[in-house]
């Protein structure tokens, strides 16, 4: 004879089958939640760009990218370009232009593109075009003036120099006599008396009035008679 189960007991058998298909369920619908939230995070979530598109050697030239940050001025640092600041903004301006080089951008629009946030000061040289043509243009201006002005003031100095050279006195005709006889006499005392002659060279008195001196040599009229 079998043993009779009771009513009782047989409910509660049956309890943990019934709370375990509940807990299944519920565990199927929170991991069918958490599909379905993975797969819209992986929607949501873009593709690495290829190699084909990402800056590289290939699409643009580091020297030229060098280039064209020596040209750019630092905004913070005075006199320093961004290829020589080392700040924040620096770096950031320096990736900047690698970043536009590999889309493709020349140089010029990228230097427009610095003139257009930070203005003209930021660039390293002004552009020989505009307005900014003029600094380019003053110095030389300045230097061709300057030795233009230098060659017209020799020039005119030159032409308008003073005669150093005077003019001829105008002779007084009483003065010629005078100024023979000084020459005579300049004559006789740098060339000194003749040898032989001891006589005295004639007074200025003497020659001026037409007369000559006495010798003194000469036998006088006493020495004749004896």
């Amino acid at each position: 004879m079998r043993p009779s189960i009771r009513p009782h007991q047989r409910h509660v058998s049956a309890m943990p089958a019934a709370e375990a298909f509940f807990i299944l369920l519920i565990l199927s619908a929170f991991a069918v939640l958490v599909a379905a939230q993975t797969g819209q995070l992986h929607a949501q979530t873009p593709e690495p760009a290829s190699s084909e598109s990402t800056p590289s050697e290939a699409v643009f030239s580091e020297s030229e990218a060098q280039g064209i940050d020596r040209m750019i001025m630092c905004p913070v640092c005075p006199a320093e370009t961004i290829d020589q600041a080392q700040v924040q903004i620096a770096l950031q301006m320096r990736a900047m232009v690698r970043e536009m080089l590999g889309e493709g951008k020349d140089r010029e629009e990228i230097l427009d593109f610095f003139v257009e946030r930070y203005g003209q000061d930021i660039l390293g040289a002004p552009p020989k075009s505009g307005v900014a043509l003029v600094a380019w243009l003053l110095p030389a201006g300045g230097v061709l003036a300057a030795v233009v002005a230098v060659f017209f003031i020799i020039r005119s100095m030159t032409r308008h120099a003073p005669v150093l050279a005077t003019p001829p006195l105008a002779l007084d005709p009483g003065l010629i006599p005078y100024l023979q006889l000084v020459d005579r006499h300049l004559d006789m005392t740098r060339g000194g008396p003749r040898s032989g002659d001891t006589s005295n060279p004639p007074g200025p008195a003497a020659e001026s009035s037409g007369t000559e001196a006495p010798d003194r040599n000469a036998p006088s009229g006493t020495d004749e008679k004896i």
